[in-house]
């Protein structure tokens, strides 16, 4: 069986692994949320972009502008596309840190658990110990009464 002292030392490692991943899974989170966020931005300056445009055009444009347009929602389109792969791959990692962080938790509760077990299996031995020291004490006075 386990010392105390290592499994105390065991708990602590595993507490600090704990809070290790749980600060890791919220940087992760944080990330993901600017991710997403700068997508929807990208999104909704496309849209704004080319709603303004229809709206000109509607009074007539001449090719320069038009393939000026052209030009820069290709170049919109193509951050939006690296934003969305940037997405994903973040929300993986996020999916990933999460795990790692219950896998952290876990192990924690497991080492809580041994813990725990260890501290009454060590309480039930003392009263044990106890009783028996008191079982003998009350043994010998009464066969010091018997003597007398």
């Amino acid at each position: 069986m386990a010392t105390p002292h290592s499994l105390k030392l065991l708990l602590e490692h595993a507490h600090k692994q704990t809070n290790d991943a749980a600060i890791h899974l919220g940087k992760l989170n944080l990330k993901l949320q600017e991710a997403e966020t700068t997508l929807q931005l990208l999104v909704e300056y496309r849209e704004n972009y080319q709603t303004q445009f229809m709206e000109s055009a509607g009074n007539g444009i001449n090719p320069i502008e038009w393939r000026n347009f052209k030009a820069f929602i290709c170049k919109l389109d193509t951050a939006i596309q690296a934003q969305q792969k940037l997405v994903a791959l973040t929300q993986q990692h996020t999916e990933a840190g999460n795990q790692q962080y219950h896998s952290q938790r876990k192990k924690l509760k497991s080492y809580d658990t041994l813990s725990q077990r260890a501290e009454r299996h060590d309480q039930l031995r003392l009263q044990r110990q106890e009783q028996r020291q008191l079982d003998e004490h009350t043994s010998h006075k009464f066969s010091a009464r018997g003597k007398k």
